[in-house]
């Protein structure tokens, strides 16, 4: 009855806009429907006082009669010197939410009843929840999110008017905030907080959230100690997530620090560290790293998961949880204990993270990650590029060094190409790399003694053999370790290579006993060290015309070649030695002896040759042309294409010289 006589509306008499006067028959009509228009506004405030009492099903009915009209009955109770009244105006905002009462809730939170001010105090909570309902529960926490969840008995508005409203509300909870010296509830505080960063509002709700995030700064301001212990001690998890976006704050940066180290569950630590990036602003690494005068302390340890948390936290918190250690300074042994697990984890992003911010020791472990991007990364991280690299008689270079020869049969191309490169630059023994010939001329300059111990060390292992002598070779000291290479020479033991080498360099030593040791390597049991005895030993070409049938491709090759070149047309008998010998090798039924006179080709038939091979020059041309065009080996045809083109380049160039000269002279 009461919603009925609430809804009547004054009906419009017809007669009044015909200018006509209403008899008194029809005034004595009318009496009901005039007293019920005068009573309705009554009856709402009946309601609103009764509100408490009606059920689920006559509240849709009754807060059908208009959002205005329960607004200022609101008002009005709000007003009422009988405390009933004011709690039931506040059940009504509790109820309904309605951000359009905000500012009675907050003034009645200077009420002087206990039960107005304790009923304001939740309803005003409950409503700053409500614009954060959106969220899921696990950011409010489970006692917050489940005030959010409430059903509401919404008033009848449209959306637009709403978001109108929650500016009211929030510029009512502003006021309150600041003003709570003067009723000393908690409910301003903790929803100015929740609300000031929040990440949907509007413009205009925006700037009167940045009346709120001055109260961070004021120290001096009664309402800031109080702000500072609801951001420490009130159980939700997102103003943790809050505390670490305003540890830039100055005034309130050391509550947020306890807050940040006050955690209750893994939810919490999921939060932060999603948001690690944060981080990286100066201001607020410079506040964490202060945790590292703590390290000890439970304060400290509270910033970060424990071991047995990491299985809960999703991928971009487990890269967070590496920013964060990094940022904090852990000691190593703690940073290695809580990442350790890290080192598999089943996400590569996670696995690249770790790499990049591991401690020394665990970034070798990476170096034979399945991904080849965080192998590679790695790698880059442990290479001394860019700083000098161990000694070479240290066992921290010794380990490097045999950790890069087992990354250089890594699977994946790049890191097998940094492993090369590091291990050159820890070696002084590899003469085909530039860093390791660099770093073998800075030792030789700066410590010739250390210089000659480490390559006579090599010279005495088998497997470093050979490149300590073409090491030596490359920086032209053979002169300095003659006694070793001759010690190489003679060795039943030694490498076949390294001897042959050796022979190569003691050519370039001018002693008795280098050539005496020269002249015996003529007549080696192998066939290496022969070929690069005739190709350096100074020999009369009488006496070198005997090493042309010798039956090893190279020895007959480098006799021939130097037949060739060396003889200046003094003896023809050589000439046409030298000349048939080439045509024999060019021949020769086994492909690498066709293969070594296509090599020695290669060095001597030029234009300025033509003159020495005499007749020999048409048939060595046919033979190179014949193995060009028909020879099975593709080694063979491609060398002796390129021989015929360069033969062929050199002679338009020389005929195109010759006209050129005789234009000049016409």
């Amino acid at each position: 009855m009461l919603i009925e006589l609430a809804a009547h509306q004054d009906a419009r008499d017809a007669s009044v806009g015909k200018g006509t006067a209403s008899g008194p028959i029809e005034l004595i009509a009318r009496i009901p429907t005039r007293w019920r228009s005068r009573h309705a506004d009554e009856a709402l405030i009946a309601l609103a006082r009764a509100w408490p009492n009606l059920s689920t099903e006559m509240r849709p009915l009754a807060l059908a009669l208009g959002r205005d009209r329960w607004l200022a009955a609101v008002g009005e109770l709000s007003a009422s010197p009988e405390v009933e009244s004011r709690i039931a105006a506040i059940s009504i905002a509790h109820d309904s939410a309605d951000p359009g009462l905000g500012k009675v809730v907050c003034t009645l939170l200077r009420d002087e009843e206990q039960r107005v001010r304790k009923a304001a105090d939740e309803t005003l909570l409950r409503m700053a929840l409500r614009l954060l309902s959106h969220l899921p529960s696990r950011l409010l926490g489970e006692h917050y999110a489940a005030i959010a969840k409430i059903p509401v008995d919404a008033l009848p508005a449209e959306p637009e008017v709403i978001e109108l409203e929650r500016c009211v509300l929030l510029s009512a909870i502003s006021d309150a905030a600041w003003a709570f010296a003067a009723h000393r509830c908690r409910s301003p505080l903790i929803a100015a907080l929740l609300l000031m960063d929040r990440s949907i509002a509007t413009p205009m709700e925006r700037e009167i959230t940045t009346r709120m995030k001055r109260l961070l700064s004021e120290r001096e301001h009664p309402s800031h100690a109080p702000l500072r212990s609801v951001l420490k001690r009130t159980d939700c998890p997102l103003l943790r997530e809050r505390a670490l976006r305003w540890l830039p704050i100055s005034a309130i940066s050391t509550a947020a620090l306890d807050r940040l180290c006050s955690t209750d569950s893994a939810i919490e630590h999921e939060i932060v560290l999603a948001k690690s990036t944060l981080a990286l602003r100066p201001a607020r690494a410079d506040k964490l790293s202060a945790l590292a005068r703590m390290r000890g302390s439970d304060k400290a340890n509270g910033l970060l998961p424990k071991r047995s948390e990491l299985g809960s936290l999703t991928e971009q918190a487990r890269i967070g949880l590496i920013a964060m250690s990094n940022l904090i300074g852990e000691d190593e042994s703690t940073s290695r204990a809580l990442l350790e697990p890290l080192l598999a984890d089943e996400s590569t992003r996670v696995r690249l993270h770790c790499s990049a911010l591991c401690s020394s020791l665990d970034l070798q472990d990476f170096l034979f990650d399945p991904d080849p991007v965080v192998a590679r990364h790695a790698a880059t991280r442990w290479t001394t590029i860019g700083i000098d690299p161990p000694r070479l008689d240290s066992p921290a270079g010794a380990a490097r060094a045999r950790l890069c020869a087992q990354n250089t049969r890594s699977p994946h191309a790049s890191l097998r190409r940094l492993a090369s490169d590091e291990l050159a630059r820890l070696t002084i023994d590899d003469a085909s790399h530039p860093v390791s010939r660099q770093r073998a001329r800075r030792l030789l300059e700066s410590d010739p003694a250390a210089f000659t111990r480490a390559m006579r060390d090599r010279l005495s292992i088998r497997a470093s053999c050979d490149g300590a002598i073409a090491m030596i070779r490359a920086l032209g000291v053979e002169r300095r370790f003659e006694l070793d290479l001759i010690g190489v020479v003679q060795g039943e033991n030694q490498p076949e290579r390294a001897r042959a080498s050796a022979v190569a360099a003691l050519a370039r030593v001018d002693s008795n006993a280098a050539r005496y040791v020269l002249s015996e390597a003529l007549s080696d049991r192998d066939q290496r060290t022969r070929a690069n005895a005739v190709e350096c030993i100074e020999i009369d070409p009488v006496k070198l015309v005997e090493y042309k049938d010798d039956d090893h491709h190279r020895v007959r090759a480098n006799a021939v070649r130097r037949l060739i070149l060396a003889n200046n047309g003094s003896s023809t008998q050589i000439d046409r030695a030298a000349n048939e010998s080439l045509i024999e090798l060019l021949g020769d039924p086994r492909p690498m002896h066709r293969l070594a006179g296509t090599w020695v080709a290669q060095r001597t038939i030029a234009q300025q040759h033509r003159e020495k091979l005499s007749k020999g020059w048409r048939p060595i041309i046919s033979q190179l042309e014949e193995l060009a065009s028909v020879d099975q080996d593709e080694r063979l045809r491609s060398r002796a294409s390129r021989c015929i083109r360069r033969l062929s380049a050199e002679i338009q160039s020389a005929s195109g010289s010759s006209r050129q000269s005789g234009n000049a002279q016409g």
